[in-house]
């Protein structure tokens, strides 16, 4: 007992010893660095995820109610814009557009047989007025004669009033074949505006018909991939105030990242900056990007004001992103060039709360109060404390 307790005391003090020599090393730092004048970003970084553009992704439904006859696609197919996906049932679609068709052919061979018709009417009535002025004429030279032979005494009265009057007759017919040609004009032109008219709506008619009978088969509005298939070959559907979903296509060369921004940061975001992203499926590689506009509206969540901020990507990303990605965003604010920077880990807090660094001089420390600034990418700024060319221990 009394050899234990000796080699306890003689070991005692060295045991004290050299853990007050390791606490006293590790009061200071290993490494140097010089403080030195560079470039140090503000950064502002934001939660989001990958969203598609306005119109990159599409719900594709159907505007008419009957059973889905045909299907083509599934989820996964890559469609072309204009690409048949799906035919709704249409006999009576069809029907209604060969009745119509029907209707507008007859409505056309009526307007022809307007023109027709008229035309000879009209030819007709020019050539009876053009016999008619022919005897007119002969009329009027016998007239003409007779008043001569009248005035010389050569032939009575009564010869002369009876040319007399078959002159005034024969003007009188050229006149009201005048006014009937006028009358016939007339009635054409009404007939064949009625004719056109019923031509017209015959037409339209026709055109609705067809129109409503493409509303049963459906097209792929835009290149992309089929993401999500909601009705089967087979299923009826009905159409009310929206149209029923057959399937959901999304263009994935039109992406975008939807981030969320604090209220305290919003105010320092302005389209044109700078961004970049990563997203868990690739964290090992940064996607450039910039900031393209700021929604209005505020979104709430757990009582934080946060704005929607949407970043347009800069780096190729086909076949890499995909909607609903989470993206961990860092937003460049803003730029400072020329200013004192040293690394992160060179600074420290003491009890009081002030940032300090140690400053090595010869073989000495100095611990040294300083002011800081901006901290991005594992630096930064020293607004005062400090000199360019000083060494600072590095932790």
């Amino acid at each position: 007992m009394k050899k234990v307790l000796y080699l306890i005391l003689l070991i005692f003090p060295f045991f004290v010893f050299g853990c007050k020599e390791k606490n006293k090393k590790e009061l200071y730092p290993k490494k140097t660095i010089k403080v030195k004048k560079g470039i140090i970003f503000s950064e502002i970084a934001a939660t989001g995820a990958v969203k598609p553009q306005v119109g990159a992704q599409v719900k594709v439904g159907a505007r008419i109610s009957g059973k889905v006859e045909k299907l083509f696609v599934t989820r996964g197919d890559k469609v072309k814009k204009g690409q048949l996906i799906a035919i709704i049932e249409h006999e009576d679609l069809q029907d209604e557009v060969n009745r119509t068709y029907a209707n507008y052919k007859q409505a056309l061979a009526y307007l022809e047989k307007v023109k027709l018709t008229y035309s000879e009417k009209i030819k007709a009535q020019k050539e009876n007025i053009k016999a008619l002025k022919i005897k007119l004429a002969q009329i009027e030279r016998e007239f003409k004669r007779q008043e001569v032979l009248y005035k010389d005494g050569l032939i009575s009265k009564t010869d002369m009033e009876r040319i007399q009057r078959d002159y005034d007759v024969a003007k009188a017919q050229v006149n009201a074949e005048y006014y009937n040609l006028r009358a016939l004009i007339e009635e054409y032109k009404n007939e064949l505006k009625a004719a056109e008219e019923q031509v017209k709506a015959a037409k339209n008619t026709w055109e609705e018909a067809k129109i409503r009978l493409s509303y049963a088969f459906v097209y792929a509005p835009i290149s992309g991939v089929v993401s999500e298939v909601t009705t089967q070959q087979g299923e009826t559907v009905v159409a009310g105030l929206n149209a029923p979903t057959f399937i959901t296509v999304i263009d994935l060369s039109k992406l975008q990242v939807e981030c969320y921004v604090d209220e305290t940061d919003i105010g320092k975001i302005a389209p044109g900056q700078e961004a970049k992203f990563t997203v868990d499926a690739y964290p090992d590689k940064i996607f450039r990007a910039r900031v393209k506009t700021i929604y209005p509206g505020a979104v709430i969540k757990n009582n934080v004001v946060f704005y929607d901020v949407v970043l347009d990507i800069l780096d190729p990303y086909k076949n890499l992103l995909r909607p609903e990605m989470t993206a961990q965003v860092t937003i460049i604010a803003g730029k400072k060039q020329n200013v004192l920077i040293v690394p992160s880990r060179a600074i420290k807090i003491d009890s009081s709360g002030n940032y300090y660094v140690m400053v090595k001089k010869e073989e000495k420390w100095e611990k040294r109060i300083v002011k800081v600034g901006w901290e991005s990418e594992g630096k930064t700024e020293i607004i005062s404390g400090l000199k360019e060319g000083e060494e600072v221990g590095l932790w």
